[in-house]
């Protein structure tokens, strides 16, 4: 009876070991979310050292586009944008507003509801380990992740060229708002029994915070509060610095953190308030391979359907705005690479479009092997649904549901472009990014399919593409990036849509490449064994 009563009155005891064993298996991703957050800051603030070298270049900057309500909406309030490092502020903004949070929700995820849902949780508390010692680990794993990265953050940026004082601050707001969404991801891993709802509600969070942003700094309401990421742009880094966003991030972050406590205590191991629902009674057998995949597929391509469609709505209700203040700011226009406005309005839109189609697939190789992992995959093909039937039916709904997201999408930037603009030719344009765009998401969910028929934990890897589109559509000119490192990109390899015009011996080479891959993951899906049930 001491023991458990040790336990009881000591939540904390095996703290340090805690930490030691979450360090020592989590440090890849760990590294991975500081690099990711330290090497977007630090390339961006070198490539907008290069671009706006002088102090007249500067001022147009802040006249023309940094001042712009678009601007505005999509990057967040900009102040100092007189000085390289308020620029670099407003240029990091969307990236940097979705990577941070991001970043910081699913490592925390990873750090606990994971372990839990492996089991490897209830392995160590029912050694002497305290019944918070695994919350509490993961807390300070991740308190010393964001703070890391915002030393390497304002020691690269210093390095760029930009001020101490004002990269301090910067990087501080930085890793405030990585460490307060990444105790929001363990509150999920709290309520949820499952990492990937707990996954998914968290992007949902970011992607809803986003929004609100977008809505209040977009409509020029004096209620930047609203929104967790609102915060982050009133830190004035560069400007007037204010510690107020830092201090509603910690006491947001401490009061969150009471809430993980309690739910961790009160709750039984491997339990959440959000638990899946029961399947169908009847034999799945019977179950269609495809109706399966989109039941449990549905909760992430519908958010990120309605998400893309509404950044598409927006895009195209601003195209006319945005168009006429880009081309005043021909500085901005160069360092795209681009000719006219418009191109440059159609290419931001293209990009976010094929980055979330691909992503789509990407989930669902990742639910796929979450299904693997716990072992229901087994179950299934135990019985008179085969392999290859599983396999055929789950990837062609995968597959259409991220053509739709693209083609929906599309359609939405043509029409919103046409309303605004008047012009029809901005219809056709839009629904010719889609049509050419297809072909490179069909890749990327081929390549997907490969990845997850290796094994479960392969498909993470597919990410990497995703986030190399948005760099190459974002940043490519302002990081003065080699043909050959943008081609990597499977979109920019087809061209710049609209600027460029499509090569259509890199879409059927894509396409061949994608068939060619599909075959191969079926056939080395059908040899290998399952890693559960």
């Amino acid at each position: 009876m001491s023991r458990p009563r040790l336990l009881v009155t000591r939540p904390l005891t095996g703290l340090p070991r805690m930490m030691i064993l979450g360090l020592r298996t989590s440090w890849p991703s760990l590294t991975l979310s500081t690099w990711a957050c330290v090497t977007l800051v630090v390339a961006v603030a070198v490539g907008v050292k290069g671009l706006y070298p002088t102090s007249a270049a500067r001022a147009e900057y802040a006249a023309t586009a940094g001042a712009s309500i678009p601007s505005t909406a999509f990057n967040g309030r900009g102040y100092g944008l007189a000085s390289l490092g308020g620029i670099t502020g407003v240029e990091v903004g969307f990236m940097g507003q979705i990577l941070f949070p991001v970043l910081g929700l699913l490592t925390a995820i990873r750090l606990t509801r994971r372990e839990e849902e492996t089991g490897r949780t209830e392995l160590l508390t029912a050694s002497r380990v305290g019944r918070l010692a695994p919350l509490a680990a993961a807390t300070m794993l991740l308190a010393l992740t964001a703070a890391a990265t915002g030393l390497l953050m304002a020691v690269g940026m210093t390095a760029a060229g930009l001020p101490a004082r004002g990269s301090a601050w910067y990087a501080a707001g930085a890793g405030a708002c990585m460490l307060f969404f990444a105790v929001v991801g363990l509150l999920l891993g709290q309520l949820c029994q499952q990492a990937v709802t707990a996954r998914q509600l968290g992007i949902g969070i970011v992607l809803m915070a986003f929004l609100v942003r977008f809505i209040v700094d977009g409509l020029e309401w004096e209620a930047t509060w609203a929104s967790p990421l609102g915060w982050l742009p009133e830190v004035r880094a560069f400007d007037d610095p204010q510690a107020w966003p830092l201090m509603a991030y910690g006491t947001a972050s401490l009061v969150l953190l009471v809430a993980c406590a309690i739910a961790a205590w009160h709750r039984d191991v491997g339990a959440g308030v959000f638990t899946p629902r029961p399947g169908p009674a009847h034999d799945p057998a019977r179950q269609a391979a495809w109706r399966l995949a989109l039941v449990l597929e549905r909760t992430t391509t519908t958010p990120f359907l309605a998400l893309t469609c509404l950044w598409t709505l927006f895009i195209g209700l601003f195209s006319e705005e945005m168009t006429r203040i880009i081309q005043a700011n021909p500085s901005t226009l160069a360092a795209m690479g681009l000719e006219r406005g418009t191109d440059l309005m159609a290419a931001m839109a293209a990009t976010v479009m094929v980055a979330a189609a691909a992503a789509v697939s990407v989930q669902g190789a990742a639910r796929l092997g979450a299904e693997e992992s716990i072992g229901r995959l087994g179950l299934l093909l135990s019985t008179r649904c085969s392999r290859a039937r599983l396999w055929v039916g789950w990837w062609a709904t995968t597959l259409v549901s991220s053509a739709v997201v693209l083609i929906a999408s599309a359609l939405l930037l043509g029409l919103s472009t046409w309303a605004t603009s008047g012009q029809k030719e901005a219809f056709d344009t839009a629904l010719e990014i889609g049509g050419y765009y297809l072909v490179p998401v069909l890749l990327v969910g081929s390549v997907s399919a490969l990845l997850a028929a290796l094994g479960p934990r392969w498909p993470i890897l597919n990410w990497t593409i995703i986030l190399w589109t948005a760099v190459i559509g974002f940043l490519a000119e302002a990081l003065d990036l080699p043909e050959w490192a943008r081609d990597l990109s499977p979109a920019h390899a087809v061209g710049v849509l609209p600027v460029d015009d499509a090569d259509p011996r890199v879409i059927v080479g894509q396409g061949v490449a994608a068939v060619i891959t599909l075959i191969a993951s079926l056939l080395a899906f059908r040899r290998r064994s399952l890693r559960a049930g």
